[in-house]
């Protein structure tokens, strides 16, 4: 009798984004349909599968290290690379090792690709597709790991930001159909999903490239007419913050009240060198308008600091604004220089050591912000108990995160994972706030 052969096992890295997280779960979910097994923890694979990043320099080292990484782990595995270092160094990421490189616009092709390597053992051509008229990828996910999961809706950016490799590695802006989103959405809601986070490259630009701008907005209002309890969305640029959105944001009771903005600089002058749509005046008018409409609203942002040309007084204005605002959450980043963008050509580079000096000084201002914020919010909700999505249970404590955003933990059970509970807060010990069930 012929012994029954084991199924082949892979394992996924995934370095980089949310939407690369989606599209890594979506090649395991295709991977899994066609008979391979996730790898056990700390075992070899039979397949690797990274998923690489590159909007810095030290995400691009990291994706090198993992493909050395899994060549050396098991030297008879495919490895199969991708992501968006894919689509800048493809033939130099072949070298390294990979038996395959397929483009961003190639992921669903991974498993037939997969297949190949192990059926004739020999490497296969770098495929990286032409982005430019590349079509939306159509992957999809359906098996979600938790009670919180993303859902891609756009692919590419079609902006021209002077630090930015991503319209390169991404292609333009391609929106998903909207009967497609609500399928997805209706398919994890049946699974268990109670907080769908609506996720892309340039989110806030989804139906831009059919000819519908305010395609955002109604796909809001259709998830919210279908019952997903929780709506949330990826980065968006300031200039989404419209009052067709902010009307959303104030009446959808899905619509959670947070919102990450991709802000850049607090400088008006930074901004128009880094080819932004709106001025630090811009961004503050608009977010104003948010709380007036929202007044609970939270906000986090992205800054980066040390922008070619950034004088001292223009890192105050940004100090300045980010005091102004008072972000939640504020994720800082030194300029990394990359190769081919405008501003990697401009005079009036900064040096590393200031560069990483003013990330520092502004993530101390940061934390200080976000300590007051907590206790605030902890003594704010104490007879007016906050909506908690419960995502981890350990030794006694369980853990999810508010409708505002908040880390938030109290005296619990396993049985809370997954579910919303009401939690009335006690406490912040300045990045997340302790709470019990009311």
């Amino acid at each position: 009798m012929k012994k029954e052969e084991k199924a082949p096992s892979y394992a996924l890295f995934t370095l980089g984004c949310r939407v690369n997280q989606y599209e890594s779960d979506a090649i395991g979910e295709i991977l899994r349909g066609e008979g391979f097994l996730p790898a056990p923890r700390g075992e070899a694979a039979d397949v690797y599968v990274i998923n690489t990043c590159a909007v810095t320099a030290e995400s691009e080292r990291k994706s090198r290290q993992l493909i050395r990484r899994a060549r050396a782990a098991n030297p008879a595995a495919a490895v199969v690379v991708t992501g968006c270092s894919a689509e800048l160094e493809g033939a130099a990421l072949a070298d390294l090792g990979a038996d395959a490189v397929c483009g961003n616009a190639a992921k669903a092709e991974i498993p037939a690709t997969v297949r190949k390597i192990l059926s004739n053992r020999e490497k296969v051509p770098v495929s990286v597709p032409d982005l430019s008229t590349a079509p939306y990828d159509g992957l999809s996910v359906s098996e979600p790991k938790r009670a919180r999961t993303y859902i891609k809706i756009e692919d590419g950016c079609s902006n021209r930001c002077a630090y930015c490799v991503i319209p390169r590695v991404r292609g333009p802006v391609r929106s998903r159909d909207p009967d497609g989103v609500l399928r997805e959405a209706e398919i994890l809601l049946g699974s268990g999903v109670r907080e769908i986070i609506l996720t892309g490259i340039e989110t806030g630009s989804y139906g831009e490239d059919l000819g519908d701008r305010g395609g955002l907005v109604r796909l809001l209002y259709r998830l919210d007419a279908l019952g997903v309890p929780r709506v949330g969305m990826g980065s968006l640029d300031p200039s989404v913050l419209r009052d067709d959105f902010i009307e959303a944001a104030a009446t959808l009771p899905s619509v959670l009240p947070h919102f990450h903005i991709s802000v850049q600089s607090g400088s008006s002058a930074t901004l128009k060198r880094m080819r932004r749509k709106y001025s630090a005046e811009q961004l503050s008018d608009r977010i104003a308008a948010l709380r007036c409409a929202v007044p609970d609203v939270t906000l986090s942002a992205d800054v980066i600091t040390g922008f070619p040309g950034e004088t001292d007084a223009e890192f105050d204005e940004t100090l300045a604004l980010m005091s102004e605002i008072k972000f939640l959450h504020l994720h800082v980043f030194p300029y990394s220089s990359r190769p081919g963008t405008e501003a990697a050509k401009m005079a009036d580079q900064i040096p590393v050591a200031v560069r990483r000096e003013r990330a520092a000084e502004l993530s101390r201002g940061q934390a200080e912000i976000k300590g007051d914020l907590l206790a605030r919010y902890a003594a704010d909700h104490a007879a007016d108990p906050v909506a908690v999505l419960v995502e981890k249970y350990e030794r006694g404590t369980a853990s999810g995160h508010s409708e505002h955003w908040v880390d938030v933990c109290f005296d619990g059970s396993p049985a809370d994972v997954g579910r919303i509970l009401n939690v009335a807060t006690v406490s912040s010990n300045g990045t997340c706030v302790k709470g019990k069930k009311a």
